[in-house]
């Protein structure tokens, strides 16, 4: 089955979807229409590759803005402090083959708001989890124009 289709056994029908530009295309191939699921999947499976010929190329999806970004900077984002369970601020970096499965983090509470934000940023940029390197890097990188430009995109302070 291609990853663009699911057989969806209740519906009896095998779905086929495919996205663009934040549009998704779909098209349902039913058991009632085709007979059988594997005439259904090869109808689908034909489906899909004539839409990917008609539209636009998938965009890549390292370094896309999603509606879920928190931070103004990709792959950044913070974790609020929950006075029950942490009471710590943290500012995270992730990008797609981070050695770190929870990416890597920088305390608001210990290096300041503006420091930790921009060691996750820095993480980010240059896609690495060397925290010495990354706090080195920080000293010159605050100063930079490109630091502040990077503090102007920061959507959110703690106080």
């Amino acid at each position: 089955m291609a990853n663009n289709t699911t057989k969806n056994k209740v519906s009896k029908c095998i779905m086929a979807r495919i996205m663009r530009a934040g549009v998704k295309h779909q098209r349902n191939f039913t058991l009632n229409e085709y007979g059988t699921w594997t005439k259904a999947q090869k109808a689908a499976d034909r489906w899909v590759k004539k839409m990917r010929k008609e539209l636009p190329p998938e965009s890549e999806r390292k370094n896309r803005m999603t509606k879920r970004n928190s931070s103004g900077i990709v792959g950044v984002w913070a974790r609020l402090a929950d006075e029950h369970t942490n009471p710590y601020c943290r500012w995270y970096a992730r990008w797609p083959g981070c050695p770190n499965a929870g990416g890597v983090s920088f305390s608001a509470d210990i290096m300041g708001d503006k420091d930790a934000f921009l060691c996750a940023y820095i993480a980010r940029q240059n896609e690495t989890v060397d925290r010495e390197w990354i706090e080195k890097k920080l000293k010159t990188f605050k100063k930079s124009k490109a630091g502040k430009e990077a503090l102007k995109l920061k959507e959110i302070t703690f106080v």
